[in-house]
């Protein structure tokens, strides 16, 4: 794509970083789904020449731009871009290319089945809309990212399958009658965690809205576990079996910018480790992931997530 077209579409010199330095201080398994499904997810961060954001807080603190390619995956691409409305398969031309684009908060989005891939080409510029942005209006944005989408379309449009045939790390998928999550964690087990005396069993997931990290997680294996509490709510966790990768990953982005710290849990052996958001200022919004062997574990936005991991690991042992 080029790192001028980048630099078009962030409206500022930029350069490329993993896409580590743009995570969220609250990780979430669908930022790891795609290079684990044998997609790529990178991006270009602004230098913070033309500026930094005053109105927001979090996050790089300049805009940056940010690409996802999901081979194999053009036949579930929907036209989903944001907000709660569901992705159909209606189509509108930008860049050359049938897709859907819009713009929300923070960002403004063009998707699009190119080949047989499922591509998103994405510029952040969270202080668009509060008066803040580092680029310009939503106009501005379309004008500027033009030349990147093309561009990055045209080159998957051409591209082998060879070409797009990028390592993954695909879950082992469960023996047959094998339920992945109970065989993780009783549901019994998890009321006695959250301090309540009965849950659901385990939800059947439904058909969600139609993003391209839903897709990515499908594809990678990843397992939604979640059971529902008779006050409606729900918890559970998040099963990324085999990617062990996923923790190196989350561990690069520790430090000032993030809310995650090394962590300990009681069961865990040498070898396997905890980063968590625990101690935090948020408590009902505790993020944890952890290893168990070789599977990545996360509980998110839980005040009993500690609880959770902790009785997982002792199920297993």
């Amino acid at each position: 794509m080029g790192t001028a077209n980048a630099e078009t579409a962030l409206a500022s010199p930029s350069a490329p970083v993993d896409f580590s330095a743009v995570l969220s201080s609250h990780p979430s398994p669908s930022d790891f789904a795609d290079t684990s499904a044998g997609g790529i997810r990178c991006a270009w961060l602004a230098d913070g020449s033309k500026g930094k954001y005053t109105r927001i807080t979090g996050g790089p603190g300049v805009p940056w731009l940010e690409v996802q390619v999901l081979p194999k995956a053009a036949d579930d691409w929907t036209s989903y871009t944001g907000g709660d409305q569901m992705g159909t398969q209606e189509r509108m031309v930008f860049a050359g290319f049938e897709g859907a684009h819009s713009c929300g908060d923070p960002s403004c989005r063009v998707t699009a089945p190119v080949g047989s891939a499922w591509v998103m080409i994405m510029v952040h510029d969270p202080g668009l809309g509060v008066g803040d942005s580092l680029i310009g209006t939503e106009s501005d944005i379309w004008e500027k990212l033009g030349p990147a989408a093309a561009a990055l379309f045209s080159i998957l449009a051409g591209a082998t399958p060879s070409q797009l045939a990028w390592p993954a790390a695909i879950g082992r998928t469960a023996s047959p009658g094998v339920e992945p999550c109970r065989s993780f964690l009783k549901a019994s087990s998890l009321a006695h965690a959250l301090g309540v005396a009965r849950v659901s069993d385990y939800l059947t997931e439904t058909q969600g809205i139609g993003a391209i990290e839903e897709a990515a997680e499908r594809r990678a294996g990843f397992v939604r576990c979640s059971v529902e509490l008779d006050s409606g709510a729900r918890e559970g966790f998040v099963l990324a079996l085999d990617n062990a990768s996923v923790m190196d990953r989350i561990e690069t982005s520790l430090g000032t910018t993030s809310a995650l710290h090394a962590d300990t849990l009681v069961g865990q052996v040498a070898g396997e480790k905890v980063v968590s958001t625990g101690g935090g200022t948020r408590p009902d919004y505790c993020d944890l992931w952890f290893l168990l062997g070789r599977d990545a574990i996360n509980v998110s936005q839980s005040t009993h997530a500690k609880a959770i991991a902790e009785v997982i690991i002792a199920q297993a042992r």
